[in-house]
Protein backbone atom coordinates (compact mmCIF):
# COMPACT_ATOMS: atom_id res chain seq x y z
CA UNK A 1 0.00 0.00 0.00
CA UNK A 2 2.79 2.26 1.11
CA UNK A 3 4.30 1.70 -2.74
CA UNK A 4 1.27 2.50 -4.48
CA UNK A 5 0.57 5.75 -2.33
CA UNK A 6 4.40 6.53 -3.12
CA UNK A 7 3.85 6.31 -7.30
CA UNK A 8 0.76 7.98 -7.33
CA UNK A 9 2.32 11.15 -5.31
CA UNK A 10 5.31 11.11 -7.64
CA UNK A 11 3.26 10.05 -10.66
CA UNK A 12 4.20 12.34 -14.07
CA UNK A 13 0.52 11.78 -14.93
CA UNK A 14 -0.98 12.93 -11.29
CA UNK A 15 -1.49 16.27 -12.54
CA UNK A 16 -3.76 15.32 -15.28
CA UNK A 17 -7.28 16.04 -13.99
CA UNK A 18 -8.57 13.35 -12.22
CA UNK A 19 -12.08 12.64 -13.70
CA UNK A 20 -9.61 12.11 -17.44
CA UNK A 21 -8.25 9.42 -16.03
CA UNK A 22 -11.10 7.97 -13.76
CA UNK A 23 -12.90 7.79 -17.48
CA UNK A 24 -9.74 6.31 -19.48
CA UNK A 25 -9.35 3.41 -16.77
CA UNK A 26 -13.69 2.71 -16.96
CA UNK A 27 -14.25 2.88 -20.38
CA UNK A 28 -11.77 0.00 -21.09
CA UNK A 29 -12.80 -2.24 -18.03
CA UNK A 30 -16.32 -1.83 -18.56
CA UNK A 31 -15.70 -2.85 -22.61
CA UNK A 32 -13.78 -5.65 -20.85
CA UNK A 33 -16.43 -7.12 -19.45
CA UNK A 34 -18.96 -6.45 -21.54
CA UNK A 35 -17.24 -8.61 -24.89
CA UNK A 36 -15.85 -11.21 -23.04
CA UNK A 37 -13.42 -12.09 -25.62
CA UNK A 38 -9.89 -13.50 -24.90
CA UNK A 39 -7.77 -11.55 -27.87
CA UNK A 40 -9.64 -7.99 -27.00
CA UNK A 41 -9.01 -8.81 -23.10
CA UNK A 42 -4.87 -9.28 -24.14
CA UNK A 43 -5.09 -6.15 -26.29
CA UNK A 44 -6.58 -3.99 -23.31
CA UNK A 45 -4.27 -5.65 -20.92
CA UNK A 46 -1.49 -4.59 -23.58
CA UNK A 47 -2.88 -0.85 -23.65
CA UNK A 48 -3.07 -0.10 -20.25
CA UNK A 49 0.36 -1.71 -18.96
CA UNK A 50 2.15 0.37 -21.98
CA UNK A 51 0.88 3.36 -20.50
CA UNK A 52 1.18 3.02 -17.24
CA UNK A 53 4.84 2.01 -17.49
CA UNK A 54 5.70 4.69 -20.18
CA UNK A 55 3.59 7.64 -19.06
CA UNK A 56 3.35 7.23 -15.67
CA UNK A 57 6.94 6.16 -14.85
CA UNK A 58 6.20 2.95 -13.29
CA UNK A 59 9.37 0.54 -13.04
CA UNK A 60 8.99 -2.61 -15.01
CA UNK A 61 10.06 -4.85 -12.18
CA UNK A 62 7.94 -2.91 -9.55
CA UNK A 63 4.76 -3.56 -12.19
CA UNK A 64 5.15 -7.17 -12.61
CA UNK A 65 5.66 -7.71 -8.33
CA UNK A 66 2.52 -5.60 -8.07
CA UNK A 67 0.57 -8.05 -10.72
CA UNK A 68 1.91 -11.31 -9.28
CA UNK A 69 0.12 -10.79 -6.22
CA UNK A 70 -3.47 -10.56 -7.60
CA UNK A 71 -2.70 -13.52 -10.53
CA UNK A 72 -1.69 -15.58 -7.56
CA UNK A 73 -5.66 -15.32 -6.07
CA UNK A 74 -6.53 -15.71 -10.05
CA UNK A 75 -4.81 -18.65 -10.76
CA UNK A 76 -6.63 -20.99 -7.99
CA UNK A 77 -10.07 -19.59 -9.48
CA UNK A 78 -8.79 -20.44 -12.66
CA UNK A 79 -8.16 -24.16 -11.55
CA UNK A 80 -11.75 -24.71 -10.02
CA UNK A 81 -13.23 -23.77 -13.28
CA UNK A 82 -10.68 -25.83 -15.32
CA UNK A 83 -10.92 -29.17 -13.51
CA UNK A 84 -13.69 -31.42 -13.14
CA UNK A 85 -14.14 -33.74 -10.31
CA UNK A 86 -16.96 -36.72 -10.86
CA UNK A 87 -16.99 -40.23 -10.43
CA UNK A 88 -16.86 -41.79 -13.94
CA UNK A 89 -15.33 -40.36 -16.92
CA UNK A 90 -16.65 -37.82 -19.20
CA UNK A 91 -17.03 -38.18 -22.91
CA UNK A 92 -14.85 -35.89 -24.87
CA UNK A 93 -12.64 -35.16 -22.29
CA UNK A 94 -9.01 -34.04 -23.34
CA UNK A 95 -7.51 -35.07 -20.03
CA UNK A 96 -8.43 -37.58 -17.75
CA UNK A 97 -6.68 -38.43 -14.40
CA UNK A 98 -8.06 -41.56 -11.95
CA UNK A 99 -7.06 -41.07 -8.58
CA UNK A 100 -8.78 -43.80 -6.36
CA UNK A 101 -12.84 -43.00 -6.85
CA UNK A 102 -12.47 -39.75 -8.34
CA UNK A 103 -11.80 -39.27 -11.92
CA UNK A 104 -9.83 -35.59 -12.77
CA UNK A 105 -11.24 -34.57 -16.49
CA UNK A 106 -10.07 -31.48 -18.36
CA UNK A 107 -13.25 -30.31 -21.20
CA UNK A 108 -12.35 -27.98 -24.14
CA UNK A 109 -15.13 -25.71 -22.78
CA UNK A 110 -13.50 -25.93 -19.07
CA UNK A 111 -10.18 -24.54 -20.64
CA UNK A 112 -12.40 -21.45 -22.87
CA UNK A 113 -14.35 -20.59 -19.92
CA UNK A 114 -10.66 -20.44 -17.43
CA UNK A 115 -8.92 -18.44 -20.71
CA UNK A 116 -11.68 -15.75 -20.51
CA UNK A 117 -12.02 -15.22 -17.37
CA UNK A 118 -8.08 -15.35 -16.36
CA UNK A 119 -7.50 -12.59 -19.76
CA UNK A 120 -10.73 -10.58 -18.45
CA UNK A 121 -9.77 -10.37 -15.20
CA UNK A 122 -5.84 -9.63 -15.56
CA UNK A 123 -7.49 -7.35 -18.07
CA UNK A 124 -9.45 -5.35 -15.69
CA UNK A 125 -6.56 -5.44 -12.68
CA UNK A 126 -4.50 -3.71 -15.26
CA UNK A 127 -7.54 -0.92 -15.86
CA UNK A 128 -7.45 -0.46 -12.25
CA UNK A 129 -3.70 -0.37 -11.28
CA UNK A 130 -3.51 2.71 -14.19
CA UNK A 131 -5.76 4.64 -12.05
CA UNK A 132 -4.31 3.73 -8.71
CA UNK A 133 -0.67 3.82 -9.89
CA UNK A 134 -1.27 7.17 -11.13
CA UNK A 135 -3.80 9.10 -9.21
CA UNK A 136 -3.63 9.54 -5.05
CA UNK A 137 -6.75 8.92 -2.80
CA UNK A 138 -7.61 12.91 -2.47
CA UNK A 139 -7.81 13.58 -6.37
CA UNK A 140 -9.92 10.00 -7.00
CA UNK A 141 -11.92 11.63 -4.00
CA UNK A 142 -12.15 14.68 -5.67
CA UNK A 143 -13.15 12.93 -9.23
CA UNK A 144 -15.78 11.63 -7.76
CA UNK A 145 -17.25 14.36 -5.92
CA UNK A 146 -16.97 16.05 -9.44
CA UNK A 147 -19.18 13.09 -10.98
CA UNK A 148 -21.62 13.77 -8.17
CA UNK A 149 -21.53 10.61 -6.20
CA UNK A 150 -23.08 11.27 -2.72
CA UNK A 151 -21.07 12.00 0.04
CA UNK A 152 -21.49 8.81 2.60
CA UNK A 153 -20.16 6.87 -0.44
CA UNK A 154 -16.81 9.34 -0.22
CA UNK A 155 -16.99 8.92 3.29
CA UNK A 156 -17.21 5.13 3.31
CA UNK A 157 -13.97 4.99 1.02
CA UNK A 158 -11.87 7.24 2.70
CA UNK A 159 -12.19 5.47 5.91
CA UNK A 160 -11.81 2.11 4.32
CA UNK A 161 -8.71 3.44 3.23
CA UNK A 162 -7.21 5.16 6.21
CA UNK A 163 -8.17 1.94 8.48
CA UNK A 164 -6.24 0.03 5.75
CA UNK A 165 -3.15 2.11 7.02
CA UNK A 166 -4.26 1.45 10.42
CA UNK A 167 -4.95 -1.89 10.11
CA UNK A 168 -0.96 -2.45 8.50
CA UNK A 169 0.93 -0.18 10.95
CA UNK A 170 -0.58 -2.11 14.25
CA UNK A 171 -0.32 -5.26 13.17
CA UNK A 172 3.37 -4.21 12.12
CA UNK A 173 4.12 -2.73 15.33
CA UNK A 174 2.54 -5.88 17.02
CA UNK A 175 4.28 -8.54 15.31
CA UNK A 176 7.78 -7.10 15.63
CA UNK A 177 6.83 -6.78 19.71
CA UNK A 178 5.91 -10.20 19.51
CA UNK A 179 9.26 -10.86 17.67
CA UNK A 180 11.41 -9.44 20.22
CA UNK A 181 9.47 -11.45 23.24
CA UNK A 182 9.91 -14.60 21.46
CA UNK A 183 6.64 -14.92 20.54
CA UNK A 184 7.27 -16.56 17.21
CA UNK A 185 9.51 -19.49 18.40
CA UNK A 186 7.41 -22.56 17.50
CA UNK A 187 4.41 -22.84 15.24
CA UNK A 188 2.32 -23.40 18.27
CA UNK A 189 3.43 -19.56 19.37
CA UNK A 190 3.40 -18.63 16.02
CA UNK A 191 -0.65 -19.72 15.79
CA UNK A 192 -1.48 -18.07 19.19
CA UNK A 193 0.21 -14.89 18.25
CA UNK A 194 -1.15 -14.36 14.92
CA UNK A 195 -4.71 -14.97 17.12
CA UNK A 196 -3.58 -12.04 19.62
CA UNK A 197 -2.88 -9.56 16.68
CA UNK A 198 -6.07 -10.25 15.18
CA UNK A 199 -8.34 -9.43 18.14
CA UNK A 200 -5.75 -6.67 19.12
CA UNK A 201 -6.22 -5.14 15.69
CA UNK A 202 -9.89 -5.53 16.34
CA UNK A 203 -9.75 -4.13 19.39
CA UNK A 204 -7.54 -0.83 18.52
CA UNK A 205 -9.43 -0.50 15.33
CA UNK A 206 -12.99 -0.27 17.16
CA UNK A 207 -11.85 2.29 19.53
CA UNK A 208 -9.90 4.31 16.56
CA UNK A 209 -13.64 4.80 14.66
CA UNK A 210 -15.33 5.46 18.17
CA UNK A 211 -12.73 8.44 18.66
CA UNK A 212 -12.94 9.67 14.94
CA UNK A 213 -16.76 9.60 15.01
CA UNK A 214 -16.54 11.45 18.17
CA UNK A 215 -14.19 14.11 16.41
CA UNK A 216 -16.84 14.44 13.58
CA UNK A 217 -19.92 15.06 16.27
CA UNK A 218 -18.10 17.24 17.87
CA UNK A 219 -17.30 19.50 15.12
CA UNK A 220 -20.94 19.18 13.39
CA UNK A 221 -19.07 18.25 10.07
CA UNK A 222 -21.46 16.87 7.82
CA UNK A 223 -19.99 14.44 6.31
CA UNK A 224 -16.05 13.42 7.34
CA UNK A 225 -14.38 13.88 4.06
CA UNK A 226 -12.81 17.64 2.99
CA UNK A 227 -12.08 16.79 0.07
CA UNK A 228 -9.42 19.70 -1.42
CA UNK A 229 -10.30 21.14 -4.81
CA UNK A 230 -7.57 21.24 -7.27
CA UNK A 231 -7.33 23.73 -10.21
CA UNK A 232 -6.54 21.04 -13.13
CA UNK A 233 -8.39 22.18 -16.29
CA UNK A 234 -9.78 19.49 -18.78
CA UNK A 235 -7.59 18.72 -21.90
CA UNK A 236 -9.07 18.69 -25.33
CA UNK A 237 -6.36 16.44 -26.08
CA UNK A 238 -6.58 13.87 -23.97
CA UNK A 239 -10.29 13.65 -24.35
CA UNK A 240 -9.51 12.95 -27.79
CA UNK A 241 -6.86 10.39 -26.89
CA UNK A 242 -9.23 8.59 -24.50
CA UNK A 243 -11.98 8.83 -27.59
CA UNK A 244 -9.68 7.19 -29.92
CA UNK A 245 -8.40 4.17 -27.59
CA UNK A 246 -11.74 3.16 -26.99
CA UNK A 247 -12.73 3.36 -30.55
CA UNK A 248 -9.69 1.13 -31.11
CA UNK A 249 -10.73 -0.96 -28.55
CA UNK A 250 -14.27 -1.49 -30.07
CA UNK A 251 -12.77 -1.67 -33.62
CA UNK A 252 -10.40 -4.36 -32.49
CA UNK A 253 -12.78 -6.67 -30.89
CA UNK A 254 -15.44 -6.41 -34.11
CA UNK A 255 -12.29 -7.46 -36.79
CA UNK A 256 -9.06 -9.33 -34.40
CA UNK A 257 -11.17 -10.51 -31.55
CA UNK A 258 -14.37 -11.94 -33.93
CA UNK A 259 -12.07 -13.40 -36.05
CA UNK A 260 -10.18 -15.16 -33.38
Amino acid sequence: MRMLEFYAYHSPLRNIHPIEKIVFALIPLILNILFQNIYTSLFIFFIMVVITIIFGKIPVRIYWKLLLIPVTFLLSSVLVILLSFTESPLEGAIFQSIIGPVVISIMKESIEKALTLFSVSLSSISCLYFLILTTTIQDVLFGLQCLKVPQVLLDLIALIYRFIFLFLDSSRTIFLAQKARLGHGSSIKTIKSIGLIISALFVKVFHEMKDLNNAVNARSLNGYIAVIARTIRFSRSRWIFIMLISILIIAFNFTVGRAG
